[in-house]
This record gives structure tokens, C-alpha cells and sequence, in this order.
């Protein structure tokens, strides 16, 4: 009796000539992620499932992080593991047996759910579901239950093999890391930018992070809470780039030069600016960020289009629709949440005015655009950067999402 975690990719599946490229590319996410699991082989691909065998049996707790690496890889639909066996009945009841001696909680309501695929096998489906049924309530005492069971057990029997399992873990979806294009994602220390980063990965887009500070007038704990939060990323994306642009030049020249209450919607245009620099380096086709509109004075939606004026690239705003309580949900669940609520100093909070322009008009932006020396300041702004790679690694899940 063999174990595999099988892997769904439902979505992928139906991208017609694009399929064997986006399943290639979740196998090779996936194996990047789980590197640190040598029982774990890869085997083949059918339809839209891949097939992983365990050649040990983890602890609970090892193959908690396992399967939890698999579900938040950008692609995958569903996991479960499965146990697989021969056609013979009597094989198919004891590895039945086997598995709810392991996985039904005493005391505990269970029902079974078989599928025969085959039709020249002497029993038929019902056959199974009761005889594996009343196997396992007379050895272990478990009530049946058929409409409303604490655990169901499935058995499906296939030509070549029969497939038990129970549970099915549900999967994040999407798209595999890559196979939608670059971006660059403007990521701040607060609850909004991180969510939409991981929705744009979700989508298959491969993002850069950048990350503007006005160090030292803000506290170097502000960068080493962005780093937490760009580690967490690299649960969904395995390898992400981060790179640090000072912009302390660039707000005091604003605030010597300009309308007090531009000095927001400038400061976004410098950020926007520098980000469209760093994504023809990085070879990027987008800029991403966390709006979300009529959250903030700069998220109008005429102040939006005086930022973007600033660049040819499309911004991509994935929160734009949704609320705060909606975008509090997402962060929470992608394990940003904690470290984004943490204090921080934060460069646009730190520069914002006391009566912000909430309804930015585009001629008025771009004379006050004019009094700078726009091309100086994103010049020594990016001979300043730094860069850092943020790699996988499974303590992550440890440590972000499951806080051990």
C-alpha cells in the first residue's frame, strides 16, 4: 500500500495550449518549495492532477507543513492524500480499516462514499460502502452517520488501482507564479500593499517589491518590518527581490518648492516615477499597489489619475473595490496581518499635510511637477537603493502562519 498526495490544478487545466506551460510551471514551484521533503517524489501528471508519492510517513506535524505548502503554491485548487491499493476487496476493506484507525477521532460519526469505475469486478459500489462501513463501526465502535458525519471516508476504485481518502484541502487557486507576466509592487509597511501583492501573484504575475523609506528620519524597525512582510510573501512566491529607494531628498524638496497640500500627491508621483525605472530594469510590464478607493485624501479617483500620469506602465489597483473589512480578511488570511499592524514609521503618513488635496486637477500637478528638478532627485534616489532576495523558506509557514 502506496501513499501520494495528489494535486489539482483545475484552472490551469482548461487554458487549452497553454496547459503543458502552466503545469510545468506549478511542478516547478512546487518543487522549489518543497525541497526540504526528500520522502516527497514527484510523479506523473493526469489531466488536470499531479501525483506526489511518499516514500516515508512523516510525524502530524511534518506532514501538516507539507500539505500547507502545497495549498498556498499560486495554481493549486486542492490536495488530498490518498492511500492507494490493489482491486481486491478484501485489500480495498483492510487499507479502509487502516486508515480510520488513524484518522477517525473516537467517538466520532463516519460515513462511506465508494465509486466503482470498473464494471467486471465482482461487487458493486454499495457493496463496498456498506461492507467497509459495518468493517469499521464493529472494530472500532464509531456510529454511521449518512447525512451529516463528522468524517467521510472515500473510496474510488480505477481501472489500475483504488484510491482512499478522505479529506480534500482546498487550495488558494490561481495561477502559477510567472505565467502572467512582471511586476513591481510598491509595498509599504501597512495591512493594504501585502494583499494586493499576493493577489497579483495569485494571478500568476512575478513581482519585485520596492519599498520607499526616509530613513533616518524614520526608524530602521519600518525596513525590518517590510522584510517580515516580503518574507511572508515568499510562501506564495519563492524567490522575490526587495529593494529599499530613499526619499528623504525628495520630501524636503517637495517641501521647500511646492503647494503644501500637493506634497502627498507628488511624493506618490516620485514613487511611481521610481518604480517605472526599477521595472524596465527588472524587465516588468506593471506597477502594482495597494489603493483602494476613497480609503485615503490620495485615493480619489482624480488624485489617482494625477499620480499615474506620471508613468506609460498600467497600475494595477487589485483592492480598489474593497473594503477595509474585506482587505483586513485577506491579510489575515495570507499571515501579514500581524506584522502589518505593528507600529512603524511610515513615509507618506509622515509627509501627509494637515488639508491634503483630495481632488487633484491634472494641470495643477504637473505645474508644480515643473518646480523640481524631477530627473536629479529619482537619479540619486536610485543610486541609493539597495537589494536584497528574499528565498522560501518552510519556517515561514511556521512562523508567519501557523505562530509557533
Amino acid at each position: 500500500m502506496k501513499e501520494l498526495i495528489i494535486v489539482n490544478f483545475e484552472e490551469i487545466y482548461l487554458k487549452g495550449q497553454n496547459r503543458k506551460l502552466f503545469a510545468r510551471a506549478l511542478r516547478e514551484q512546487l518543487k522549489k518549495k518543497l525541497k526540504a521533503f526528500p520522502e516527497l517524489v514527484f510523479g506523473k501528471q493526469r489531466g488536470g492532477s499531479l501525483f506526489l508519492e511518499l516514500k516515508a510517513k512523516p510525524d502530524a506535524e511534518r506532514r501538516r507543513l507539507m500539505m500547507e505548502i502545497i495549498r498556498r503554491t499560486p495554481g493549486v485548487t486542492g490536495l488530498y492524500s490518498v492511500w492507494t491499493t490493489g482491486t481486491d476487496k478484501d485489500k480495498i476493506l483492510e487499507a479502509a480499516l487502516s486508515m480510520a484507525r488513524e484518522r477517525l477521532a473516537r467517538g466520532k460519526s463516519f460515513r462511506i462514499t465508494a465509486r466503482r469505475l470498473r464494471k467486471d469486478l465482482p461487487y458493486t459500489s454499495r457493496d463496498l460502502a456498506v461492507e467497509a462501513g459495518a468493517l469499521i463501526a464493529s472494530q472500532l465502535g464509531n456510529p454511521v452517520d449518512l447525512t451529516h458525519p463528522d468524517w467521510t471516508l472515500n473510496i474510488k476504485v480505477r481501472p489500475e488501482q483504488t484510491l482512499i481518502y478522505d479529506k480534500i484541502v482546498p487550495g488558494i487557486g490561481g495561477l502559477p507564479v510567472g505565467t502572467s507576466g512582471k511586476g513591481v509592487v510598491m509595498l509599504s509597511g501597512g495591512i493594504d500593499s501585502p494583499v494586493a501583492a499576493r493577489m497579483m501573484i495569485n494571478r500568476g504575475m512575478q513581482l519585485t517589491a520596492v519599498h520607499f523609506h526616509s530613513m533616518p528620519e524614520t526608524s530602521p524597525q519600518s525596513v525590518e518590518k517590510v522584510k517580515d512582510l516580503t518574507r511572508v510573501l515568499t510562501v506564495y512566491q519563492p524567490v522575490i527581490k526587495l529593494i529599499l529607494v530613499p526619499v528623504l531628498e525628495i520630501q524636503r524638496a517637495i517641501a521647500r518648492h511646492t503647494d503644501s497640500k500637493m506634497r502627498l500627491i507628488l511624493l506618490r508621483r516620485f514613487m511611481l516615477a521610481i518604480a517605472t525605472a526599477l521595472a524596465e530594469e527588472e524587465g516588468a510590464g506593471a506597477l502594482v499597489t495597494g489603493d483602494s478607493l476613497g480609503q485615503v485624501a490620495s485615493q480619489t479617483l482624480e488624485n489617482m489619475r494625477a499620480i499615474s500620469a506620471v508613468t506609460s506602465l498600467p497600475v494595477l489597483r487589485p483592492l480598489v473595490a474593497l473594503d477595509k473589512k474585506e482587505i483586513i480578511r485577506r491579510a489575515r488570511d495570507t499571515g501579514t496581518y500581524d506584522i502589518s499592524v505593528l507600529p512603524h514609521d511610515d513615509a507618506c503618513a509622515m509627509f501627509t499635510p494637515d488639508n491634503p488635496e483630495t481632488r487633484a486637477h491634472l494641470g495643477y500637478t504637473e505645474n508644480q511637477w515643473q518646480r523640481l528638478d524631477t530627473e536629479s532627485l529619482i537619479r540619486e534616489a536610485l543610486l541609493q537603493k539597495e537589494e536584497h532576495i528574499f528565498r522560501f523558506n518552510p519556517e515561514n509557514i511556521r512562523k508567519f502562519i501557523f505562530h509557533v
